[in-house]
């Protein structure tokens, strides 16, 4: 019988590939022999990152020997080309192998099930960015509940237990990122002070106690540069352990995609983003909910788009019907053939709403003619429709 070796079998995993989830049944382990693997537990709203592998690394091993289930997940970090090794192989290695070596190797894999069950305790290594994160995400919903035209503030107390109960560290820990973001002046942190009185037990009299800081406020004058500098600071740390967040909110995403997040919203309206990217904060959606009554989810409808908001031809579904029809007749035929190409269903349908019979049966069969409308002609096409209702409802010249 011919004894396995290794290397008898590779696999290929592109960048972003999982390789294996946490959970999953182990029956293979891996040894890289080119790319990198990021391996990763998620606790919650944490990606807590264990490390990066490199060639001649092995990975998966623990799993196959114990045959318990993954304690983690692997992903390729890039292009990576692994040699696989099951589970008869490793275990023909280990009993081929001298005793000695067979009663270490059993020591660790019980040194290894004790840390991995403290992984989701606890963050092995630098969480700086993570805590900048919760920083930034608590700054966000303070300045969205700030009186009009008045700066929002956050306690640093409030905002330590907050990222404490979310990352786990000290107040220690967090009071090192304060200093190191005040440095770098893209927090700034205001010291209230407060004195109180005593009586002095001999003369009766009220004495006052020198000042101490009653609280500390924290402020980000600017948010965006907020994110870049720590996007920055963070570098450094990039191929070690620690903690990122798995969701990004709504302006984190726009940032991250060089948008508004009002086109954003727009484009999810419009049907334009896949259902596997959204999630709800829990406790926050059920509240949103009970405020507003079960009445409130049952129908939707469009909000009516201001006519100097109007951008893209999926936009006419907010304009009357007599200026489309009347927009639409100084185009011709042509142009709007163009335009029901490009244009969602909702504008489609109105589009054909507001032609003749003969005419739409003229578009129709233009569309049918051209097929996919040259991009820059479809964007001059759209722009003119705009401009033309504009100047119709007086906003232009």
């Amino acid at each position: 019988m011919k004894t396995p070796e290794v290397g008898d079998k590779s696999k290929i995993f592109h960048k972003g590939q999982v390789i294996y989830k946490e959970g999953q049944s182990s029956n293979e382990a891996y040894i890289i022999k080119q790319g990198a693997v990021g391996l990763y537990r998620l606790t919650g709203n944490k990606r807590v990152n264990l490390g990066i592998l490199r060639p001649g690394q092995i990975f998966g091993e623990m799993g196959v020997i114990t045959e318990e289930k993954r304690t983690a997940s692997a992903e390729a970090l890039d292009y990576t080309e692994v040699i696989v090794l099951d589970q008869t192989l490793l275990h023909t290695l280990l009993l081929k192998s001298p005793r000695p070596i067979q009663i270490i190797t059993t020591y660790l894999v019980e040194r290894v099930r004790a840390l991995n069950s403290r992984v989701s305790d606890r963050p092995s290594a630098n969480i700086f960015a993570s805590a900048c994160n919760v920083m930034l995400l608590a700054w966000k919903a303070a300045a969205k509940a700030a009186p009009k035209n008045e700066a929002a503030q956050i306690s640093t107390v409030e905002l330590s237990k907050t990222i404490k109960d979310i990352l786990l560290i000290s107040q220690v820990e967090i009071d090192e990122i304060f200093d190191k973001l005040e440095k770098v002046h893209i927090i700034t942190i205001l010291d209230i002070k407060g004195t109180y009185f005593r009586k002095d037990p001999l003369l009766g009299t009220m004495k006052k106690s020198s000042e101490f800081v009653k609280e500390r406020l924290l402020s980000i004058p600017d948010v965006d540069r907020f994110a870049s500098v720590v996007k920055n600071m963070a570098k450094d740390n990039q191929d070690h352990c620690g903690t990122e967040m798995e969701f990004l909110d709504l302006d984190d995403f726009a940032r991250e995609v060089q948008a508004q997040p009002e086109t954003l919203l727009k484009k999810i309206a419009y049907g334009e983003f896949p259902e596997n990217v959204f999630f709800f904060h829990k406790a926050s959606a059920l509240a949103f909910a009970a405020k507003k009554g079960p009445e409130f989810f049952q129908r939707a409808k469009r909000p009516r788009l201001k006519v100097e908001d109007l951008e893209t031809v999926d936009d006419i579904v907010s304009v009357d019907n007599a200026t489309l029809d009347e927009a639409l007749s100084k185009l011709g035929f042509y142009k709007v053939s163009v335009l029901a190409a490009m244009a969602g269903e909702d504008a489609r349908k109105k589009i054909f709403h507001n032609l003749s019979k003969k005419i739409a049966t003229v578009v129709k069969e233009e569309m049918e003619r051209m097929g996919e409308p040259d991009p820059g002609e479809a964007s001059d096409v759209e722009d003119e429709l705009i401009s033309c209702i504009r100047t119709m409802k007086g906003l232009n010249g």
